[in-house]
C-alpha cells in the first residue's frame, strides 16, 4: 500500500513516516511537500491507499487543496492534517469529502490509532473540544 504524506514541513514528514511505520511496516510512504507535486505523484501511484494532506500549504487556502485534491484524484481516501483543530475546520473538511482529520497536536499513541484506523479503511474524527471559558 502507498500512503502519499503532502505538507510542507520536513518535521511531520519524519514523525508521520515513523507512526506510519509503527502501524503499517509494509506501507511505502511517498513525501511531497506543495501541492502540485501532490498531486502529480498522486496520479502515478498504482495503490493509493491513504493521502495525508496538509491544509496550511502555500498558495492555498481554507479548504483549497482538499477541493483540488478531489477534483483531480476523485477516487482517492484523503485525510486532513492540520494544526488549525478548530470545530468548524473539522466539520468543513469531513463534509467536503475527507475520510478523517487529524490534528497535528494529537499524542503520537493517539495519532497512530488514527492511522491505523484510516489505512484499515475507517474515518477519524478528533474528539469534540470543549469550548473555551
Amino acid at each position: 500500500m502507498d500512503v502519499l504524506l503532502i505538507d510542507d514541513h520536513p518535521i511531520i514528514h519524519e514523525t508521520l513516516r515513523a507512526i506510519i511505520r509503527s502501524v503499517r511496516p509494509e506501507a511505502y510512504v511517498h513525501s511531497q511537500f506543495d501541492l502540485a507535486s501532490g498531486l502529480f505523484q498522486a496520479g502515478r501511484l498504482r495503490h493509493l491507499g491513504l493521502v495525508l494532506l496538509d491544509l496550511g500549504l502555500p498558495g492555498c487556502s481554507g479548504m483549497d487543496a482538499l477541493l483540488r485534491f478531489r477534483t483531480q484524484v476523485p477516487g482517492a481516501r484523503v485525510a486532513i492534517i492540520s494544526a488549525n483543530d478548530e470545530e468548524d475546520r473539522v466539520c468543513a473538511a469531513l463534509e467536503g469529502g475527507a475520510v478523517g482529520f487529524l490534528p497535528k497536536t494529537l499524542l503520537p499513541k493517539v495519532m497512530a490509532e488514527a492511522i491505523r484506523v484510516l489505512l484499515d479503511g475507517g474515518t477519524y474524527r478528533p474528539p469534540r473540544q470543549a469550548p473555551s471559558p
